[in-house]
């Protein structure tokens, strides 16, 4: 028998954002894997070219021809410098900037009906209220917000009422975690206009049967238990925290290894501070690793950890990389803060602790690395929570049936 076929909805997307892959970071995962996953609807995604650093073209963006045509075979994309950093009004930079991506969304979206999918409040969605509201009607938007980018606007006036401008404004509000759509209510925001979607995880990508061997040996050859850490080196991360419990816990734990996965502008500190802890020997920081390379980091090791804490507003919205870890059927150990709580399910799929005590954490860690049974059980729980709840098909659909209602009756 035939299957029916599903009706395109009637407005196609421009998804506008600065981060989208191969930009390191979980909202560019995010971004890819739900628009990816869009079966009915057109999708064209206006990105910046060089926001993973370096070049002035599309191509530094990549490291090869493939990733090109990865990406140009699920979308089509138009290249636009979006400087995350240009959110305001009040230098010439920020102004040009706005305006010519108004100017590529009103360009965009003249000849055909469309929704702007905005990546953030500020710098994305701004453009798109301008391009809404001058000259005659222009495309209506809708935003995501994933917590971190509307705290860090509420250390200003200024952006703190861009913000509320461009969110009030828009149709609807995705938020990636029940935190982010608490803190963009605060913006004035109505609860009803609030979609919370969390982000997903490929779990035929990451999973436990990955034979780890020749990781383990190569990166921790002595090490009876193995700590792993994925993400940008950020202070709300918590990566210092991970070296004040492993010192610690020197005398507990003394052939324990962390293996740090990322970079960022917290890395010299942080070598600094493994040598000063007199950890140095049992820490290693690989930098920027390839997305490929991840999978089999996961299951080499015994506990994912990222004990995050609020810092000066900066936030963990959700965190991916815990999906990631109970795919791979690892206990994890996160912060009691921001989205994290909804990622980790407490006592179940891991252990959540407060961000700046290092002996909260020494404990957690002393607890799962006593237990490998406990290991076992909160890998498999967490496994079985996101073949559950967590799938990137799930989410898609959600905001493709957002993206639906919002356009049925109104183009």
């Amino acid at each position: 028998m035939s299957q029916p076929v599903r009706p395109r909805t009637s407005a196609e997307i421009l998804l506008v954002t600065e981060l989208f892959p191969p930009a390191i970071g979980g909202s560019a995962v995010l971004l890819e894997s739900v628009y990816s996953r869009m079966a009915d609807t057109p999708v064209t995604v206006l990105v910046d070219p060089v926001a993973s650093g370096g070049g002035n073209g599309a191509s530094a963006r990549f490291s090869s021809k493939d990733d090109v045509d990865r990406l140009a075979r699920r979308f089509r994309l138009e290249w636009l410098r979006i400087d995350g950093a240009k959110r305001g009004l009040q230098s010439a930079g920020e102004l040009a900037q706005h305006f010519r991506v108004a100017r590529a969304i009103r360009h965009h979206t003249r000849a055909r009906p469309t929704l702007v999918h905005c990546g953030r409040p500020l710098p994305e969605g701004l453009p798109a209220l301008a391009a809404r509201l001058f000259g005659s009607a222009g495309p209506r938007y809708v935003c995501w917000v994933h917590g971190e980018e509307v705290t860090a606007a509420q250390t200003s006036r200024e952006l703190t009422w861009l913000a509320q401008r461009v969110c009030r404004q828009a149709e609807a509000i995705i938020a990636s975690s029940g935190c982010a759509a608490r803190i963009v209510q605060t913006l004035g925001v109505s609860a009803d206009r609030v979609h919370i979607i969390h982000p997903g995880v490929d779990a035929a990508r990451f999973t436990a049967d990955i034979d780890a061997t020749e990781v383990r040996r190569r990166l921790a050859p002595s090490a009876d238990l193995l700590l792993l850490s994925v993400g940008r080196l950020q202070s709300r991360k918590g990566h210092d925290l991970v070296m004040h419990a492993l010192a610690a816990l020197k005398d507990e734990l003394p052939r324990a290894a962390y293996i740090i996965a990322g970079d960022g502008r917290e890395r010299g500190r942080l070598e600094d501070l493994a040598r000063s802890l007199g950890v140095a020997e049992r820490v290693t920081f690989l930098g920027k690793v390839a997305d490929v390379e991840l999978p089999r980091l996961y299951a080499a090791c015994d506990i994912f950890l990222m004990p995050t804490r609020d810092d000066n507003r900066d936030i963990e919205g959700f965190g991916i990389v815990f999906l990631e870890a109970a795919a791979a059927g690892r206990p994890a150990i996160g912060g009691r803060n921001g989205g994290v709580p909804e990622a980790i399910e407490e006592g179940v799929t891991g252990l959540l602790v407060e961000g700046h005590d290092a002996g909260e954490l020494a404990r957690a860690i002393k607890t799962l690395a006593d237990s490998a049974q406990l290991r076992l059980a909160m890998g498999a729980a967490g496994r079985e929570r996101v073949l559950r709840d967590f799938s990137w098909d799930r989410a898609a659909k959600r905001v493709e049936a957002l993206h639906a209602s919002l356009t049925r009756d109104r183009t």
